[in-house]
């Protein structure tokens, strides 16, 4: 058995003041720990909590209201018909009830069903219109086919400068609400009528102006104009259209591909084809 050697009161003093340096150093870095953990987890939990709010708050949101639109325009656009009688009438529908979604025309068997998506502002709808309104509103008269126009405006900031795309398409839908006998030939008088791009267009009072020279005097539809009653449903149509350029023609669910097929005339031949095959 080997005896411990025995320590020396200095040994032992030593010893006690090394320990309590230590105990000193220890406690200095749990403090040190502490004064930054504890504002950390109270910023982290902050954070929680607000990030949980906010969650909250954009999760309880109801999504955006859809905006009423006007009557004879249920699809977001005016559907035209033959009369019968050699003549083209527009079919009556109920209006966008506010916060409800637009109907989609349903197509009629064994007809061309043709939808344009224009834009009252747009200077290639403008040409489109001036070459092919009166083959397309002729074969709808004739019974061949159906037209449905969709006013969409998406030269706001980029053709004119005092948002005209959307108060020209405006106009649009307070005549297919208050006046829409009366559509194609104001169609035709706001393409004839057609501010340059690059900028304001045209006043509220001069599209009053346009209007009531196609003979179409309606105080509804004059003060629809000059209010703007209908801008935000255009907005909203707008966004639901998806198009990104006007014209946009459509006939039984193929798209005109101008680069494929330059000529329209050739488009509604081929489309009458596929109709003469079924």
């Amino acid at each position: 058995m080997t005896d411990t050697p025995r320590t020396t009161k200095n040994q032992r003093r030593d010893d006690a003041r090394e320990a309590a340096r230590i105990a000193r150093e220890k406690a200095a870095k749990r403090k040190k720990l502490l004064k930054w953990l504890i504002p950390t987890i109270a910023s982290v939990v902050i954070v929680a909590v607000v990030a949980g709010v906010v969650w909250a708050v954009i999760a309880l949101q109801p999504a955006p209201k859809k905006e009423a639109g006007p009557l004879n325009m249920i699809s977001d656009g005016i559907v035209f018909e033959s009369d019968g009688a050699g003549g083209v009438q527009h079919v009556a529908t109920k209006a966008i009830a506010k916060g409800a979604d637009p109907v989609p025309t349903t197509p009629r068997e064994g007809l061309l069903n043709i939808q344009t998506l224009v834009d009252f502002s747009c200077p290639a709808c403008k040409q489109f219109e001036e070459n092919f309104s009166t083959q397309i509103q002729q074969l709808v008269a004739e019974g061949t086919a159906t037209l449905e126009v969709r006013p969409v405006a998406i030269l706001d900031y980029r053709g004119y400068t005092t948002d005209y795309s959307t108060r020209a398409n405006n106009v649009a839908a307070c005549v297919a609400n208050y006046a829409p006998e009366s559509f194609l030939d104001v169609m035709a008088a706001m393409y004839s009528n057609q501010p340059s791009e690059g900028g304001p267009g045209l006043s509220n009072s001069e599209l009053v102006k346009i209007v009531t020279g196609t003979g179409l005097d309606n105080e509804d539809v004059n003060r629809c104009v000059s209010d703007e009653s209908f801008t935000p449903w255009v907005t909203a149509a707008t966004a639901r259209s998806g198009v990104r350029g006007t014209p946009t023609v459509i006939i039984n669910g193929t798209q005109w591909d101008s680069q494929a097929v330059p000529q329209f005339g050739d488009f509604v031949a081929s489309e009458l084809l596929k109709l003469q095959a079924e």
